[in-house]
């Protein structure tokens, strides 16, 4: 039912301590191959590394910027030979930006975007968080006993009738109907809209940090972790000049 996640935790951590042994100076570009232009449309968030992943790279990626950055409003470009890149931008906290995937020409990507408000994702849980959803507000609304109820009534007719003794208990009802809700999910493709979560990154535990950007509006948010357990805010504003700050706990 759930699709299968590549965990880039150890990638992510080695960066960390690739970057902490210093990088001085960008790694020596070709005048020919791929050109990847990265631009930083962010409102205030500066891209501090930006590590390429490549079958002649080292294994935790290799920062390009040395002690460059790229300011919101500013880009730069990168040649790289000709291959496979896959590139995770940074600030300098070490907090994801942005990642990018399956890059094999030249190309141009965007971190964040014109009018685009930020989400930071922080991860204090032990678990790693596998998905993010952002609805339009009013989506779901798990408080909503109507809501709840007519998914719990679904789930009551289409199992077997049991005897009196055996009938589900209230809390028992609301977690058999966000089952039947989350496979919903799962089997039509229309969640893949709303998930913003790649399927080869997660949100690693105990010190996991991800932006994410979205139009400034309501939102209903879901988040699930490995052990398909969801944290959900219902109907929150985001503002283009503020940043959301979602836990997970």
């Amino acid at each position: 039912m759930f699709k299968s996640k590549l965990l880039v935790i150890a990638i992510f951590c080695c960066l960390i301590v690739a970057a902490g042994c210093g990088n001085d100076e960008p790694i020596a570009q070709e005048e020919n191959g791929i050109s990847i232009e990265v631009v930083n449309e962010t409102e205030d968030i500066v891209i501090a590394y930006a590590a390429f992943f490549g079958e002649d790279l080292a294994e935790w990626g290799e920062d390009l910027l040395g002690d460059e950055v790229i300011a919101p409003g500013e880009s730069i470009t990168f040649v790289l030979p000709e291959g496979e890149y896959d590139l995770s931008l940074f600030n300098q906290d070490f907090f994801v930006i942005s990642t990018f995937f399956d890059l094999t020409e030249d190309a141009t990507v965007v971190a964040g975007g014109a009018d685009k408000a930020p989400i930071l994702v922080q991860n204090t849980s032990d678990k790693d968080v596998l998905f993010f959803f952002a609805f339009p507000g009013g989506t779901i609304d798990i408080e909503s006993e109507e809501t709840i109820g007519e998914a719990a009534d679904e789930v009551q007719d289409e199992a077997p009738e049991e005897n009196d003794e055996n009938e589900m208990e209230p809390d028992e009802e609301v977690d058999e109907a966000w089952a039947e809700l989350w496979e919903e999910m799962w089997e039509s493709e229309e969640y893949l809209q709303h998930q913003l979560l790649d399927d080869r990154e997660v949100v690693i535990a105990e010190n996991g940090r991800r932006y994410f950007f979205v139009e400034p509006g309501f939102y209903d948010f879901l988040i699930i972790n490995e052990d398909i357990e969801p944290l959900f805010e219902g109907n929150v504003e985001v503002f283009e000049d503020t940043t959301k700050v979602i836990t997970v706990e």
